[in-house]
């Protein structure tokens, strides 16, 4: 796929781009089965929700599914964010988040690289993220909110106050290592707004790592299921010397080149 300049642009102003009907039907059918099949089975990267009626987020489907391994190579993906970063690119991290009817949690303000640069040592911001809707998202089932513009204030330096420290899972818990004050969440949405992450499954957002975002708490009978997909340049590897203390499932350690594959609608 080929992004034109404009979207280019707006991608770089805004910190996202909101692409729709991007991937096939029956290719985001078959990724909704694929992600029901896995949720019956653990692995290291399953997370619960704080309740524990359900999953939070399954980490690392591509090291362990083909469909997921295929998908990162898809060039309709892989090609934007090439295209996105200007250099070839490998997967830092790829999750697929749920929020099941009613018991669905929320995500607090955050930035997503300062997890990337204190925890994996990935030393710019240059890394961006595709989020690709499962489900039909709406205002009720708990979509992602992002600050537009928000990425060009750098990386925020803050924590929810005592979990800096933490375990890997806290940085994927509803108590997030790292949180962006109020404060600065309140002059920014006063300055640019908040924008609401919705459409029809298939829909695709690109995402800047600085872009400060959230999500609030799914209360509706309808599921929210989306894959984020986090490309990194292998201009942009980890510094850190010997084992990296995250588990692969969230901090990649192959960092060759991805090639693309077949294209989703062939």
């Amino acid at each position: 796929m080929l992004l034109t300049n404009n979207q280019i642009d707006e991608f770089n102003e805004r910190g996202f781009l909101l692409l729709e009907n991007l991937i096939p039907e029956q290719v985001i059918n078959h990724l909704s089965k694929t992600v029901e099949r896995l949720e019956t089975k653990e692995y290291p990267g399953h997370v619960l929700e704080t309740h524990g009626k359900g999953f939070r987020a399954l980490h690392g489907c591509h090291l362990y599914n083909e469909t997921f391994n295929e998908l990162i190579r898809s060039p309709e993906l892989l090609e934007t964010a090439k295209t996105l970063l200007n250099d070839d690119v490998y997967v830092h991290q790829l999750k697929v988040n749920l929020k099941k009817p009613f018991n669905g949690e929320l995500w607090p303000w955050h930035q997503d690289y300062i997890y990337w640069r204190n925890k994996d040592g990935i030393p710019k911001d240059s890394i961006i993220s595709v989020m690709f809707f499962i489900d039909d998202i709406n205002e009720f089932n708990g979509p992602l909110f992002l600050i537009p513009k928000s990425h060009a204030v750098g990386c925020v330096d803050s924590s929810n106050g005592n979990a800096a420290n933490g375990g890997w899972d806290q940085d994927v818990s509803a108590e997030l290592t790292y949180q962006v004050e109020n404060d600065l969440v309140d002059e920014l949405i006063k300055q640019e707004g908040i924008f609401s992450a919705k459409g029809k499954k298939g829909t695709v957002l690109w995402f800047h790592g600085n872009i400060i975002h959230a999500s609030p708490p799914n209360i509706s009978p309808y599921q929210r299921r989306v894959g984020i997909i986090t490309y990194n340049p292998v201009s942009n590897t980890s510094t850190i010397s010997g084992a990296l203390p995250r588990p692969e499932f969230l901090c990649g350690t192959d960092t060759r080149p991805l090639q693309s594959n077949e294209s989703l609608s062939t």
